[in-house]
């Protein structure tokens, strides 16, 4: 039953996350900007499994985004390095708490995942190391730290119930 109820989450995160990344509601934006789905679906599954396991999810999740975006750079390694972070992490403490931690956690993902997409498109396209495509991804780069970690509490603290072993 257990198994069941496990395979039914994971058949759930992926069909829900193409629906989340595209449809997101006005309401979960700032300023047009969503949340970092990738961040707040890796964060509760990383926790709680090893790191193998861990690392091929985000893997897989960092496929599945590119798939969906135009640009030439990439969220796995970000998503990779967050996933072995993660999973040491919930190695070593099996017991998270407070709700805040998760958003924590989800704010510091955000932010290296953020921070990677800007670097990678500073090194692909060298006519981007000018002062207007920085000023607009730091804004994008708060935005977003700030929605994810707003939303992340609740979601991925939910996700982190559902997902507990028994």
């Amino acid at each position: 039953m257990v198994k069941n109820n496990k395979n039914l989450l994971l058949f759930f995160i992926a069909i829900c996350l193409p629906f989340f990344i595209i449809l997101s509601p006005d309401w979960l934006k700032i300023n047009g900007i969503m949340p970092c789905w990738p961040v707040m679906f890796l964060l509760p599954f990383s926790l709680r499994n090893s790191p193998w396991r861990s690392s091929i999810a985000a893997i897989s999740f960092g496929i599945f985004i590119d798939s969906f975006t135009v640009s030439d750079a990439s969220y796995i390694p970000s998503l990779f390095l967050l996933s072995l972070i993660w999973s040491q992490y919930g190695l070593r403490n099996k017991k998270i708490e407070l709700v805040l931690n998760v958003g924590l956690m989800a704010i510091f993902g955000t932010a290296v995942v953020g921070l990677s997409i800007w670097f990678q498109k500073i090194i692909l396209y060298s006519d981007l190391r000018n002062n207007w495509f920085h000023s607009w991804s730091i804004y994008v780069l708060i935005s977003e730290v700030i929605i994810t970690g707003l939303v992340a509490p609740y979601f991925s603290s939910w996700l982190l119930l559902t997902y507990r072993n028994k």
